[in-house]
C-alpha cells in the first residue's frame, strides 16, 4: 500500500510539473485529516454536534482564479436519539429494551465532493459544489434496534461550501493547507417509517475542519 501511494505521488508530481509548464494551470494531489462536527436535523435526534475524525485524498486543477477539486473522504458521524424516538419507531425496537433509553449510532461514510475553486486572494479559495456520501457501516452502540434494520439510506446527496487556505508560493514542491466547510444534506436520509406509516425528514448537517499537504 505504501509503495502504491509513493508511486501515485511521484507520477502526480511529474504530471503536475508538465501541466504547469505546458498547459498553464496548477495541478496537485494531496492528503488531509481533521475533525467532523455532525448532527441530524430532526426532532427525534439530539440537537447537538458530535465530534468525529475524517481523512482523505484530493486532486485539483486550478487556472488563474478558477479551478476544480475532487476528493474522496472517510468520515465518521455519531448521533443519539431523543426521547421521542421510541414513540415514533417502537416497531423497530429490540424486545425488552427500555423505551426511555436513548440509542447512540456511529456511521462510517465514504464521501465524494466535486468542488469549484474560486480564488479570493493570493492564498485563499472559496469552494462550492455537490457531494455524494455512501454509508459504509452503522454501529448500534446501545443495541436498541432489531437486527437487520437499515436506519438510513445507503446514499445521500449534500451541498458543500467552504474556505481553503493554501500556503506557500505556487512554485513550492509541497503546499500545506487548512480549510473549513459547511455541508448540508439535500435528500431525506431516513430509511424508517413511523408507527403511523409516515417518513420523517432527517437532514444531515456537518462542519468540517482539516489540515493537509498537497504536492
Amino acid at each position: 500500500m505504501k509503495k502504491i501511494l509513493l508511486f501515485t505521488v511521484i507520477v502526480c508530481g511529474m504530471f503536475s510539473a508538465a501541466a504547469k509548464e505546458k498547459l498553464g494551470f496548477n495541478f496537485g494531489v494531496g492528503v488531509k485529516a481533521g475533525l467532523n462536527f455532525n448532527k441530524v436535523s430532526a426532532t427525534e435526534w439530539k440537537d447537538n454536534y458530535s465530534t468525529d475524525p475524517l481523512a482523505g485524498i484530493f486532486i485539483y486543477a486550478n487556472r488563474h482564479r478558477l479551478g476544480i477539486q475532487l476528493e474522496v473522504l472517510w468520515t465518521q458521524n455519531t448521533v443519539t436519539t431523543d426521547s421521542t424516538f421510541y414513540g415514533l419507531y417502537q416497531q423497530y425496537w429490540n424486545a425488552g429494551t427500555d423505551s426511555f433509553k436513548n440509542g447512540t449510532f456511529r456511521f462510517t461514510n465514504i464521501s465524494i465532493p466535486i468542488l469549484i475553486n474560486l480564488k479570493l486572494t493570493q492564498f485563499l479559495w472559496l469552494q462550492v459544489g455537490p457531494q455524494y456520501a455512501a454509508s459504509v457501516s452503522v454501529i448500534d452502540k446501545d443495541n436498541v434496534l432489531k437486527s437487520g434494520v437499515n436506519l438510513v439510506q445507503s446514499g445521500n446527496f449534500n451541498l458543500v461550501g467552504g474556505l481553503w487556505l493554501q500556503i506557500g508560493s505556487k512554485h513550492a514542491a509541497v503546499h500545506p493547507n487548512i480549510g473549513i466547510r459547511y455541508i448540508s444534506g439535500i435528500n431525506n436520509m431516513s430509511n424508517l417509517e413511523t408507527v403511523a406509516g409516515q417518513s420523517a425528514e432527517w437532514k444531515n448537517q456537518m462542519i468540517q475542519c482539516h489540515v493537509g499537504l498537497s504536492f
